[in-house]
């Protein structure tokens, strides 16, 4: 081979690396970028590009436009205090994530298995798998990237199970809750009679309806058959208006508010709520034992009492842990 021949061999070599060099460019620069600090936690870096990712999916979650997210509200565009807020919930997690590492605290093999088996039902469910598919593509992220979101949240849920899992309720302390709280166990038995208001027009007519039929009622006529003829719950009209028994919290407040404040056998006056307008008829109460509401009890003192020890134990790692913000990066993203 002469000696011509290979300088141009060499030539050509060199061309080629330089084409393929130049189209990788773009791809280069961007996977700089997108690695890429908008914070470091304990030395421990929180890129742009998963930030990226959780900075679009609330976006896309709640439908946000460019229009909104340039209102000001306090001197702030709504861009930048979502972005901080999510800045802020991304430190947190990493502070959580290197505690949970700190016990050794993983998913089990059958834990991120049962991960991908979700996803892959995502992705071949003939429904979702398009909009799983296209999802992705509105968060930037691949499929192995929305995974390792997956997982990141179930090790932080493991976490908190394992920290707060003395946090118990004793015995007395729930009879002193049930003490101190038995009007929330109190249950009423009550009927009702709806007139639906679906059009604001209509609601005057099925105000002046509501108002007839009661007078009906306050002639004498049976409540519960003027439920079947007049009522427009199809779930309880056959059974005469009967919701059976409920307590507080149960029903929406106004419909509560009046059927808590009729004695047995009582009717009110017709009231309004979202739904439109009730009679409501009280054919029982009853107060619940703490037999009946131990358990009910015990979860949410023990719930309220993990959540409250959570916090506590979160204020102390984000105080000794070693936070650094690169606010020019937090700037640079965009939807």
């Amino acid at each position: 081979m002469g000696k011509n021949t290979k300088i141009a061999i060499i030539t050509s070599a060199v061309i080629v690396l330089l084409i393929i060099l130049i189209a990788a460019i773009p791809e280069i620069v961007k996977s700089i970028d997108e690695n890429r600090a908008v914070a470091i936690v304990n030395g421990e870096k929180i890129t742009k590009k998963e930030f990226t990712i959780n900075y679009k999916s609330q976006i896309d979650y709640y439908g946000l436009d460019k229009a909104f997210l340039s209102q000001k509200v306090d001197g702030k565009t709504y861009e930048e205090q979502i972005k901080e807020n999510i800045l802020e919930g991304l430190i947190i997690r990493q502070i959580e994530l290197q505690q949970a590492k700190k016990r050794n605290i993983t998913l089990t093999g059958q834990e991120r298995k049962a991960i991908e088996e979700r996803i892959n039902q995502y992705k071949n469910d003939s429904e979702n798998g398009l909009s799983f598919k296209q999802y992705l593509q509105t968060i930037g992220a691949t499929e192995e990237e929305y995974k390792d979101q997956v997982i990141k949240s179930q090790i932080v849920s493991k976490l908190y199970d394992e920290v707060t899992k003395s946090q118990t309720a004793s015995d007395s302390e729930i009879e002193d809750y049930y003490n101190s709280h038995k009007s929330d166990y109190e249950q009423v038995k009550a009927s009702h009679i709806l007139f639906k208001v679906s059009d604001p027009k209509e609601e005057a007519a099925k105000k002046k309806k509501a108002e007839e039929v009661l007078q009906m009622i306050k002639s004498g006529q049976s409540f519960e058959k003027l439920a079947q003829k007049y009522s427009e719950d199809d779930a309880t009209k056959q059974k005469g208006g009967d919701l059976g028994y409920f307590k507080k919290g149960e029903m929406v407040k106004e419909f509560e508010d009046a059927a808590f404040s009729l004695g047995i056998g009582e009717i009110s006056p017709v009231i309004k709520t979202t739904y439109g307008f009730h009679i409501i008829k009280v054919t029982d109460r009853k107060q619940l034992t703490l037999n009946d509401v131990r358990d009910e009890i015990k979860s949410k003192l023990e719930s309220d009492k993990k959540e409250k020890y959570y916090q506590s134990l979160l204020e102390k790692w984000q105080k000794e842990a070693k936070i650094k913000k690169f606010e020019n990066v937090l700037k640079s993203i965009s939807i």
